[in-house]
């Protein structure tokens, strides 16, 4: 079972009340850069620094270029606790994804809190037929008398909101989905699987789980558009399971700049 990623408040009396409040701003947001640290704490960049530098010897985050992230894991944290983190930004990727489905389509929703967050705006869409593994997305759309919604059967992963594996995959492959739209839990610059020889790197979106993995290439693989939807914190984590390269998607849709500017 997955476990929330947390700090207990006990481990934290040597830690000063700055320091403490990056803890906070690091769990609610996933990533802090060190000039909005600097700026939000009214303190100079070494300083951001050097707080950064503890925090890290201590294990309650993780360094990044720029800036400073949850500590890496190869699990994910629960659906929960994922739901609270950067609702602005998530709002906002769901707002332009909705615009750009079409009243009358099959769309493919995968697992995530941005996915779900897609399915709270498709309210006034006509005539659609909704396919999902996401419960959380299912039980919003189960609300909308005018949109079908189909999921596949399975054990409910309860810290998840979702149903995974091999039944999952196979129950996508029975349609064929004008959209399909996956989310994933990390975006990481490696070597391209495009040659067995190939020194190329490429933006891969990952997965922490193989199964979630094939679930979203099993969703890509019968969809006539191939969506990723991304918040900006996906640059700053670590996941190892591939889902597939940039490329791959029609459309990518988050605000990769954000990231790469902290």
């Amino acid at each position: 079972m997955r476990e929330r990623w947390r700090v207990d408040i006990t481990d934290m009396q040597n830690l000063s009340l700055r320091q403490r409040q990056m803890i906070e701003m690091i769990s609610s947001e996933e990533y802090c850069g060190v000039e909005a640290l600097s700026e939000h704490f009214s303190v100079t960049t070494q300083t951001i620094r050097r707080d950064i530098n503890e925090l890290c010897a201590l294990g309650y985050a993780q360094r990044h270029h720029g800036g400073v992230g949850l500590p890496v894991t190869l699990a994910n944290r629960s659906y929960m606790s994922r739901v609270s983190t950067n609702k602005d930004e998530k709002r906002a990727i769901a707002r332009e994804v909705v615009q750009r489905i079409p009243d009358g389509s099959t769309v493919f929703l995968g697992i995530g809190t941005t996915i779900a967050a897609i399915a709270e705006q498709l309210l006034n869409h006509n005539q659609l037929r909704v396919v999902t593994n996401n419960f959380q997305a299912a039980h919003i759309l189960s609300q909308y008398d005018h949109i079908e919604t189909w999921m596949p059967g399975g054990r409910l992963r309860s810290t998840d909101g979702d149903v995974v594996g091999e039944d999952v995959s196979r129950f996508f492959e029975q349609f064929v989905a004008d959209i399909g739209i996956v989310s994933c839990a990390s975006v990481s610059r490696v070597r391209a699987l495009s040659g067995t020889n190939s020194t190329n790197e490429s933006d891969i979106a990952m997965e922490h789980e193989l199964r979630e993995a094939l679930v979203s290439q099993a969703i890509l693989a019968n969809a006539q558009q191939r969506w990723l939807v991304a918040n900006s914190s996906k640059w700053h984590r670590k996941a190892t399971a591939r889902v597939a390269e940039f490329h791959y998607f029609d459309h990518v849709f988050g605000d990769r700049t954000q990231s790469e500017s902290s």
